[in-house]
């Protein structure tokens, strides 16, 4: 078995956010779509679901999307990975679902 590296809650966010941007364009999302593509327990996907309504990046009514809070949050989190790549850094990888289309 493939052993998974560790991510930050930055990169979660990123994955999460990300997937709900590209799903948006569906029906209905469904939660464990955005866990199986996220790999992260139904459990503590729950968890950072209600962190991100908290912070405003994400809203359940009438149906679960991002915010423009959270699309800013996906244009800059997505400019500070284009940074790191241009300096020769790397970051974990994790969802492909980059580059962005929200500029």
């Amino acid at each position: 078995m493939r052993k998974i590296k560790r991510r930050d809650r930055m990169k979660i966010y990123g994955d999460i956010l990300s997937i709900l941007y590209h799903e948006t364009k569906k029906e209905k999302i469904v939660l464990t779509h955005v866990q199986l593509k996220t790999n992260v327990p139904y459990d503590r996907l729950k968890k950072y679901m209600d962190e991100l309504k908290e912070l405003g990046l994400i809203q359940d009514e009438p149906s679960l999307q991002l915010t423009k809070k959270g699309q800013q949050y996906l244009r800059e989190y997505q400019t500070v990975l284009d940074f790191m790549e241009r300096m020769g850094l790397m970051y974990k990888k994790g969802i492909s679902y980059t580059p962005l289309l929200l500029r």
